[in-house]
């Protein structure tokens, strides 16, 4: 089966409410995705502490996962196509969203005017999208940044996330991903008109730690986390995953390469 890369294919799954009831589970439930998610809601605060940012467009909340975890925005914009999804997120925050709202739009025409946003951040969901996609998220992303504004997503590493996926079966994978060197995503972004600032590497010891993620299966969640959690200080050059924060170049134009730069691999 050809995995889903489509816009309105992946619109079509992401408003099913089973896959939307087990997302939250599934990205923070076990102790490896629970290290993933902390390290990432970590590497956005950071990054907004930093630059602190006036208003911030978050692009496929999904159920609000990292929405709930930002911290100090003034003025925060989510967004999904989801209605379910966006329900969820409501729900979830109940209240609590501070400064943020929640619109139903499509991510590829943005309805917002050119610079408005200070940053943008996104996870899994550029990933998704065959190279063409993908460039038309970049121009409608680098639009509606403000000069100098920093946009952040991650990237999954292809040394570490195609041997896994092969070894599981790469039938399970419904969902496109496309999978980079880091040489790869930084080119790929830069073609499209951003600067990479920072990178870095998370779950920096995949097979390891996976392998410790199955001590929940004998109710040590606690002790299968802290072990998890303590290779993360333990330097490496082949990290799971990146986090990427760019900011927007202003004197560049969105350059799209000719080729796709990052070899496409079965998800």
């Amino acid at each position: 089966m050809k995995p889903i890369d489509q816009p309105p294919d992946l619109q079509r799954y992401y408003q099913d409410r089973t896959v939307v009831e087990a997302y939250m589970q599934r990205r923070t439930g076990q102790p490896l995705n629970g290290v993933l998610h902390r390290s990432q809601v970590r590497f956005l605060n950071r990054v907004l502490d930093q630059r602190a940012p006036r208003a911030v467009l978050e692009i496929a909340c999904g159920p609000g996962r990292l929405t709930a975890e930002m911290r100090g925005v003034p003025l925060g914009v989510a967004i999904d196509a989801s209605p379910a999804m966006l329900d969820t997120a409501r729900q979830r925050l109940n209240g609590s969203a501070g400064q943020w709202s929640f619109l139903r739009t499509d991510a590829f025409r943005l309805p917002f005017r050119s610079a408005s946003f200070e940053a943008v951040y996104t996870l899994r969901f550029v990933r998704h999208f065959q190279l063409e996609q993908r460039r038309a998220l970049y121009v409608e992303i680098r639009r509606v940044l403000a000069p100098n504004g920093v946009f952040m997503l991650d990237a999954l590493n292809r040394d570490v996330s195609l041997p896994y996926r092969v070894k599981r079966g790469i039938e399970h994978y419904e969902i496109y991903d496309v999978l980079y060197g880091l040489e790869e995503i930084e080119a790929e972004l830069r073609q499209a008109g951003f600067r990479v600032l920072q990178c870095e590497g998370l779950i920096k010891h995949y097979w390891a730690q996976r392998r410790l993620n199955r001590l929940r299966r004998i109710h040590l969640n606690r002790l299968a986390t802290a072990l998890i959690q303590s290779l993360e200080y333990v330097p490496s050059s082949q990290p799971s995953t990146w986090m990427l924060m760019c900011e927007r170049d202003s004197e560049a134009g969105s350059r799209n390469g000719r080729h796709d730069i990052s070899t496409p691999e079965s998800s």
